[in-house]
This record gives structure tokens, C-alpha cells and sequence, in this order.
């Protein structure tokens, strides 16, 4: 029999130099994530619904987009928090996934929280997923500051 992979998590915490309005006007654009994220080749909707609760997109990750998730929002709350399972997932290392993105401002900087709790794939060890995996969401956070300024 063999041994299923567990359950690994990261967090990277970071606080970012624009208000939480427009970290989150960033982020609500939901189908769209590839205007702004460097990670990201392609993004669309699938569907109607292009936000909230149920809201489902597809992207495809740089650099050739043949690494594709399909993602689908199970928690919204305006201008705080997001959660977003990643229902399917193709040429990458992971089985299962979800992606959750806490925000709380001050003023005109916010702390971002992005948590990603996933299982690898087996036979992949999860300590290198996760470096590599953590290199990703702090480029990720970095094209969202930029993104969040750009709409101030």
C-alpha cells in the first residue's frame, strides 16, 4: 500500500505599500488575475459569475501555460478575506489544493496573509515544494503591491 502524502501548508505575511480597498479591488478582479500577476500567462472566467462565492476561472501559469488550475472561490468576504479552491490541477506537483488571501489595512498599507494548504503529489518530497512554492506567492504579493499602487 502506499503511504499517501500529507497535508502541507505555507504562509507568507507580508504588508504591502497601498490601501486595503485597492489590494482588494485587485484581487475581486477575479477572472483577470493574469492582467497583473507576472506568474500567470492566461486567466478567464468560466461562467457568468466573475465574483464572489462560486465564482470559477482557469488559468495558465508561465511560462508556456501548460501548467493550468482550475479555481473556484468558496468563501468571499469584500475587502477582507477569499478562499479559493483549486479544483483541478494539470503538469504540476500538487493533487489538491487551496489558496486563502486575509487581508487588514491601516491607512495606506495592508497586510497581506496568503495561507496555501496542498498535497504533493507522491513521490515529491514537500520541503522542496515548499521553498519553491513560497519563492512564487512572495512574487505573487509583489505583483499585487504593484498592481493595488497602480489603482491608487
Amino acid at each position: 500500500m502506499r503511504k499517501r502524502n500529507q497535508l502541507r501548508n505555507i504562509k507568507i505575511e507580508r504588508v504591502v505599500a497601498a490601501p486595503q480597498s485597492s489590494v482588494w479591488a485587485v484581487l475581486a478582479d477575479y477572472p483577470n488575475v493574469s492582467d497583473w500577476n507576472d506568474g500567470v500567462l492566461n486567466s478567464y472566467a468560466i461562467g457568468d459569475q466573475s465574483e464572489g462565492v462560486g465564482a470559477v476561472r482557469q488559468t495558465e501559469l508561465v511560462p508556456d501555460g501548460a501548467m493550468r488550475m482550475r479555481e473556484t472561490v468558496t468563501e468571499w468576504v469584500a475587502d477582507e478575506r477569499m478562499v479559493v479552491a483549486i479544483d483541478q490541477v494539470e503538469q504540476q506537483p500538487v493533487k489538491e489544493a487551496t489558496m486563502t488571501f486575509a487581508l487588514a489595512g491601516t491607512g495606506d498599507t495592508t497586510a497581506v496573509t496568503m495561507g496555501y494548504d496542498y498535497e504533493p503529489v507522491d513521490g515529491v518530497p514537500g520541503p522542496m515544494l515548499d521553498e519553491q512554492f513560497s519563492v512564487g506567492f512572495n512574487g505573487f504579493i509583489d505583483s499585487l503591491e504593484r498592481a493595488a499602487k497602480a489603482r491608487i
